[in-house]
């Protein structure tokens, strides 16, 4: 019973059932018994997810925080990180605070501590928005994308009345949030930047912005703490050159290069020169001290005198601090392979890291091996040229910066983009593939951790090509964003690649077209008229299948306007198209859209059941189980009807498909209400409106409100009923939603009249 609990309060509630299974199996084969009465009632409240288990809830604090773990303590900055904790307080009138500082300087490090240290002071999360991928130049809009796709807020369902204006959407969905943003690497977007960060402030008065930066953005409010190098040794007796944080941060380092390396009086002036020569630039004591695998600290102290009595053309002109770092980046290529060269200045493409497997695959070529690449990486790593975070790699800005120089003068630059582009291309068409069947959930989880490659790939087939990757790459994102609800990005995506890759394949083109079309039926605002589709929008498109589940994907958009006839024309077209190929996937797909309309909706919705689960998708079982279980409830079965959607909320939750849990959590506390189960219902609705302003996911809010305020007229609590539909009802006409509103004024008509 402990495994069962402990499998459930760790997400993985199907394991925690399949553990009742194997135990009830086990007990009837070796003892003829059945589970005990305290195992069974475990059963059961796992499968009614009952409060009492004290499962962090979703959206819980645990999930709002997203800072990497430090994998080394942090050095020298004890009190510059309580300074910048000071600063950063809900409290506090200063909202905007900038860590300024060279680069290698320690800043990032530096805003992740304090940020860290903060996060219990902001109850809507700390976040780390990286935009040091986010290429040049890029508009607050794109700024504000990577933040939305950061904090996972479901920009689903028609929210906001203008979609392009993703700043003004985004102030709109974090209005009322108390939340810490922490944007790193800003200075190549510091216009863009500034301009953002007014309109987020401005709108979203509990929203603190912490920045790093080589530069301030100096608009009004900014208060900007200058990230200075570690503190240099005065002497060089042992005792006080170890007091130095330069020394032990250099010590330190030197110590995972050399296993037993320590600071002893032999050593101790030496270590004091070296970290005196380097002006205690953190990222520069790094890089050096993995030399002392082949050099004494006194060779590596000499060898740094004359580096630096001669220095690169490259490093001459800049101040004394940057010449600094620039020269151990320098020197450090200098005493790389060739071999180890190559990998380095390919990987600096890669926006946001990549696994070794992607490595291998990007980096190798015919002069290089595949199979050789881990080795050189590790010696990468080793040489903290390269860092590994879990299981990807890649590059710290400064670095990234040198390498994309070393890059150029090799001559690859445009050649190692474009083999980026249709590297990612065909990444994203594999991963595609398997977002429709077992293998669902590893995809999204491989594309989610590629989302920021993705980004930059797209941007780079826009800008230079080659043909038709652009058109290509959207088209293998569509399913993946339908899924995700990210239909903002899906919307400026598939309009850049269809107004900037003319010369790719018509078919291929046809295809985004129908995905742009889809999206645009669910991504209009609120009750809005839908986007007139006067024709078959994936006439053209060459491949059959595809046809098929375009055909669906604008039928179901067109259903879910209102367009009935039109929809259920292109659903059905998409059905018969699916059995002419044979489409599994396609067939059911269809099957479970034509349940809600059709004169047998339970046995078209069993047919399509049947073939997701041959296919084993989660996503087109959870569909079909939310036809099943309405048509349940239409009949009045309300055991059949809770366990379906109990099953559906299950999968919703393993796939990570916050919508999806939202509008089931919903349908229970509807189908607890029909059974008379006030409380339930209430504890259903108000899990769900903690996920869907977790999320910004308006309708989700809205509808949890009215059921809300739904049971709470029920047990008799006016008050509290009037005040969860005067929310929904404000909420409707702000958003737009005119369905939702009468809802609201329904439900508040039937409160007055009680």
């Amino acid at each position: 019973m402990a495994h069962m609990r402990a499998l459930y309060r760790s997400g993985r509630q199907g394991d925690a059932l399949q553990s009742f299974e194997e135990l009830r199996r086990e007990l009837a084969e070796e003892l003829g018994a059945s589970p005990g009465p305290e195992a069974a009632a475990l059963h059961r409240a796992i499968l009614r997810q009952e409060p009492q288990l004290a499962t962090p809830a979703i959206g819980s604090r645990s999930c709002r925080m997203n800072l990497p773990a430090p994998l080394t303590p942090l050095i020298g900055r004890r009190e510059a990180a309580a300074q910048v904790l000071a600063r950063l307080d809900p409290r506090a009138p200063a909202r905007l605070v900038t860590l300024t500082g060279l680069g290698g300087v320690g800043k990032t490090r530096l805003a992740i501590a304090a940020a860290g240290g903060a996060a219990e002071r902001y109850t809507d999360g700390v976040w780390l928005v990286e935009l040091a991928g986010l290429g040049a130049p890029s508009d607050p809009d794109d700024i504000a994308e990577r933040v939305i796709t950061t904090l996972g807020l479901c920009d689903t369902a028609a929210t906001e009345p203008d979609l392009d204006d993703l700043v003004g959407w985004l102030c709109r969905a974090v209005a009322d949030k108390q939340l810490l943003i922490l944007l790193d690497n800003c200075e190549h977007l510091i216009e863009s930047v500034a301009l953002f960060t007014k309109s987020l402030l401005s709108a979203v008065p509990a929203a603190h912005l912490l920045l790093t930066s080589q530069e301030a953005l100096d608009i009004p409010g900014e208060v900007v703490h200058p990230v200075s190098p570690l503190a240099l040794p005065e002497l060089t007796d042992p005792q006080t050159v170890a007091r130095s944080s330069a020394v032990e941060l250099f010590v330190q380092r030197a110590a995972a290069a050399v296993p037993g390396f320590a600071l002893d009086a032999d050593n101790a002036a030496a270590v004091s020169t070296v970290c005196r020569r380097l002006d205690g630039i953190p990222l520069a004591l790094e890089l050096v001290a993995s030399r002392l695998r082949t050099l004494s600290p006194q060779e590596l102290a000499a060898r740094l005198d004359d580096r630096f009595a001669r220095p690169d053309v490259s490093a001459r002109g800049l101040p004394d601090r940057q010449q600094t770092l620039r020269g151990m980046l320098d020197w450090s290529w200098q005493l790389l392979t060739p071999d180890e060269r190559t990998v380095l200045r390919r990987l600096v493409v890669h926006a946001d890291g990549c696994v070794m497997a992607s490595a291998q695959a990007f980096c190798a070529d015919g002069d290089l091996p595949a199979e050789r690449v881990p080795d050189l990486i590790s010696r990468l790593v080793d040489r903290s040229l390269v860092v590994r975070e879990g299981d990807r790699f890649r590059l710290l800005e400064s670095v990234a910066a040198y390498c994309a120089e070393r890059l150029a003068e090799a001559g690859e630059e445009n050649a190692v983009r474009a083999r980026f582009v249709r590297y990612c291309t065909e990444s994203a068409e594999r991963e595609s593939e398997r977002l429709r069947g077992p293998e669902q959930r590893c995809a999204l989880d491989r594309l989610n951790a590629e989302t920021v490659n993705l980004r930059r790939a797209l941007d780079l087939a826009v800008a230079q090509g080659p043909a038709g990757y652009a058109v290509r790459l959207v088209n293998a994102l569509g399913w993946y964003w339908f899924l995700r609800g990210r239909f903002p990005e899906a919307r400026r995506s598939l309009r850049s690649a269809l107004t900037a890759d003319a010369d790719a394949a018509p078919g291929a083109r046809r295809a985004a077209g129908a995905w742009l079309a889809g999206v645009e039926l669910r991504a209009s605002p609120g009750d809005a008229a839908p986007l007139p589709v006067d024709e078959d929008p994936t006439a053209g498109v060459d491949d059959p299948v595809l046809r098929g589940r375009l055909q669906w994907f604008v039928g179901t958009g067109l259903t879910g306007r209102g367009h009935l006839d039109e929809g259920r024309a292109l659903v059905e077209a998409a059905l018969a198209g699916a059995r002419a190929v044979r489409d599994r996937w396609g067939e059911a797909a269809a099957l479970v859209e034509l349940a809600g309309h059709g004169p047998a909706p339970e046995g078209a919705a069993e047919s399509g059941a049947a073939l997701f689960r041959e296919v084993d998708d989660r996503w087109g079982q959870l569909r079909a189980n939310r036809s099943l279980a309405l048509a349940a409830a239409h009949r009045g079965d309300p055991v059949r009807t809770e366990r379906l959607h109990r099953e559906g909320l299950l999968m919703a939750e393993e796939l990570g498909l916050w919508t999806e849990v939202v509008e089931t959590l919903t349908l229970l506390g509807g189908a607890a209400l029909a059974d008379g189960l006030v409380e339930r219902a209430t504890e259903l609705y108000e899990r769900a409106l903690s996920v869907s302003a977790e999320r910004a996911y308006h309708r989700g809010e809205i509808r949890a409100e009215i059921g809300l305020g739904h049971a709470a007229r029920l047990r008799g609590d006016r008050d509290a009923a009037a005040s969860h539909l005067h929310r929904a009802l404000a909420k409707s006409r702000s958003s737009g939603h005119a369905t939702h509103a009468a809802a609201a004024l329904e439900e508040l008509g039937l409160l007055t009249r009680a």
